[in-house]
């Protein structure tokens, strides 16, 4: 391997006319004088590049692209005392209307323009005295017309992707740690986004298809249900009390199906279908 040289600790320079009188004549003549290395300002050309010299004018029209894009003025201002505007205004709610009404009542201007000017059915005069408690409980109860929206309240959604609840509890109903477990002790089940989807799609579906047919589509007759059943079981191959095949099968008002024989030994110990539990009564 090569050795690097050292650098050296004295450098001379030269000595200009008047510094050489003073050296010569001094207590330190013929002494070398140390010379601090001043560093230079300028980049050494770098050797492994391979890219060409900038020029100067290419960069200035580099930075100088003209945007097609327009200034837009933007304004900011502190949101925390920002209203909610998507409700009735404040002067045209019921509230403010009854406040009008109650005051014209009071001040005799609903009798002088009696006759005269029309201003509504909020402006008609109320020959029923409203005590105060009313007037006030109405910004609870809304007896007295729809309650006026919250102004400052902000509506803020969490979505818990990481619900801390205990696995072990959840799934056999013991947890080692007991009281002390820092997981929620649940045996819940929840439901996922996709799922409720699913679900109301599903609902949706049948909702459109009852509005075809001319029927009301909130309405949920029991032959939907009955017919969901049946769909359900059209896979039942044999009868689940003598788990063999069916032997004059019978249909239940739940839609279940059993062989005649095994439906009427179920009916000897319960009333109730063998699969759902549902009360039948032997039909």
């Amino acid at each position: 391997m090569f050795r690097s040289a050292k650098p050296k600790k004295n450098k001379r320079r030269r000595v200009a006319e008047g510094e050489d009188e003073q050296h010569t004549s001094g207590p330190n003549a013929g002494e070398d004088v140390p010379v601090v290395p001043v560093a230079s300002d300028r980049r050494a050309i770098n050797t492994f590049s391979t890219g060409g010299v900038k020029k100067a004018k290419n960069v200035v029209q580099t930075q100088l692209i003209e945007s097609e894009r327009e200034i837009v003025p933007q304004q900011y201002a502190g949101d925390a005392t920002y209203e909610t505007q998507i409700d009735t205004e404040k002067d045209r709610d019921a509230r403010a209307v009854m406040e009008r009404n109650i005051k014209a009542n009071q001040d005799g201007s609903a009798d002088a323009d009696s006759g005269k000017v029309y201003r509504g059915q909020a402006a008609y005069k109320s020959y029923i005295t409203k005590k105060e408690s009313q007037i006030g409980m109405n910004k609870y109860t809304g007896t007295q017309g729809p309650i006026r929206a919250q102004t400052w309240a902000r509506a803020i959604s969490r979505f818990d992707y990481q619900p801390d609840v205990c696995k072990d509890y959840k799934e056999t109903g013991f947890c080692g740690y007991g009281d002390s477990c820092k997981f929620l002790h649940d045996r819940g089940d929840y439901k996922s986004g996709w799922q409720i989807e699913k679900e109301y799609a599903e609902k949706e579906k049948k909702r459109q298809k009852r509005l075809q047919e001319g029927r009301d589509p909130d309405e949920e007759s029991e032959d939907e249900d009955k017919a969901a059943t049946k769909k359900k079981e059209n896979e039942q191959f044999a009868c689940t009390i003598c788990r063999g095949p069916f032997r004059n099968a019978v249909e239940t008002i739940c839609g279940h199906f059993f062989c005649e024989s095994c439906a009427l030994k179920n009916f000897k110990k319960t009333s109730r279908c063998f699969n759902c539990k549902k009360q039948t009564n032997g039909t």
